[in-house]
């Protein structure tokens, strides 16, 4: 977690001895919100229930019982916050190619109230995600532990802090059911890496892949959150997940506004160049061969320009005599096929994957 300063962190390697980070080996025998808050990096100091309001820091844990808030020691720093940025904007491409929006909202007050209605306490995560952005309409300013619905992801990013002492108790107890804690790079206080802790019927466990992102490693995460630019690899791992998530809920990418929008437009763009070029091939030709022959070259060439835009509105470097030769190999497709095949490349290779492993279709019966 960061720290509300403003001040610039400064650059070279660090040293935290404030602790020994420590895994936690078994549940201890008192639940973590009975003990007393073990916030390691953190520091404390006096904060009125009254005085919530106007505090616009970030903050590790409030306790109400005592009026305490914890934050971190060390000042905020581009360590820690750049893979707290990097995930929303991972995130919405996964959106885009699942065909549904996911929802995030960043480091909102996580609140517990105690019976008589009052704050309990609150604990701010580095980022919550919602997988569906419907199971967060009656949400307010904070969400409420016991009455709202729970994020289905939270991050927490340990740069100098180590939530495993305390806070993942925290979290197991009221039932969030995944956290992702990463540790970013090697001036970290541990060494780097993502750990995916889900909720089991025993509590937490930690899992190799997402049971929210199903496929999405805890390696192929940490190298997303952390690698600039983003690989190949990454963009391919962000698209297998897309995929998965949408064919688990019954989405496509052509479910998604933008996507949508710019496969017509790709698509109405090459048809409408495939006019012009089969029509000016039909006047040169001058004969009735020469206008058939112009007007399937104009098909053909619409097909190809549909599919070049779509590829290049993805970001995707692709000649258009390269894309127009795959697409004349696959004549047998439908030009609705190819620019799904486009829209959710990342790049050439991986759209003529797809051609070669989508099956030949049979041409249509000839009219008597």
């Amino acid at each position: 977690m960061a720290t509300p300063a403003r001040k610039a962190h400064g650059g070279g390697s660090l040293a935290f001895t404030s602790f020994e980070p420590r895994p936690v080996a078994s549940a201890p025998a008192l639940p973590a919100t009975a003990r007393s808050p073990d916030l390691p990096g953190c520091e404390s100091f006096h904060l009125p229930a009254s005085a919530l309001d106007a505090y616009d820091g970030h903050l590790e844990f409030w306790d109400g019982s005592t009026e305490t808030v914890w934050k971190t020691r060390e000042p905020t720093s581009t360590w820690h916050e750049r893979p707290t940025r990097r995930l929303p904007g991972l995130v919405e491409r996964i959106a885009s190619l699942r065909g549904s929006g996911i929802l995030c909202l960043g480091s909102a007050d996580l609140l517990r109230r105690d019976a008589e209605g009052r704050k309990r306490w609150i604990m701010q995560a580095d980022e919550i995600l919602y997988l569906h952005r419907d199971r967060t309409r009656g949400l307010g300013s904070a969400v409420i532990i016991g009455e709202d619905p729970l994020p289905d992801v939270v991050l927490e990013v340990d740069h100098s802090t180590d939530v495993r002492r305390w806070k993942l108790g925290v979290y197991q107890e009221c039932g969030f059911p995944e956290i992702w804690v990463e540790v970013p790079w090697n001036i970290s206080v541990r060494r780097p890496g993502l750990a995916i802790h889900v909720r089991r019927d025993d509590g937490y466990r930690e899992e190799r892949e997402s049971l929210a992102f199903p496929g999405w490693t805890a390696a192929e995460i940490h190298r997303a959150l952390t690698e600039e630019p983003l690989s190949a690899e990454s963009w391919r791992a962000l698209e297998r997940v897309a995929l998965a998530m949408g064919a688990r809920e019954g989405t496509t990418p052509e479910d998604d506004p933008l996507t949508r929008s710019m496969s017509r437009r790709a698509a109405a763009q090459g048809h409408a160049e495939g006019r012009r070029q089969g029509h000016a091939e039909g006047r040169r030709q001058g004969h009735a061969e020469g206008r058939r022959q112009g007007h399937a070259e104009g098909l053909a060439a619409a097909r190809a320009q549909a599919v070049t835009a779509a590829l290049r509105a993805r970001g995707v470097d692709a000649p258009a005599d390269v894309v127009a030769a795959d697409v004349a190999r696959r004549a047998d497709l439908s030009l609705d096929a190819l620019l799904a095949a486009a829209v959710t490349s990342t790049d050439l290779s991986g759209f003529r994957r797809r051609l070669r492993e989508m099956p030949v279709t049979p041409p249509p019966p000839e009219s008597p």
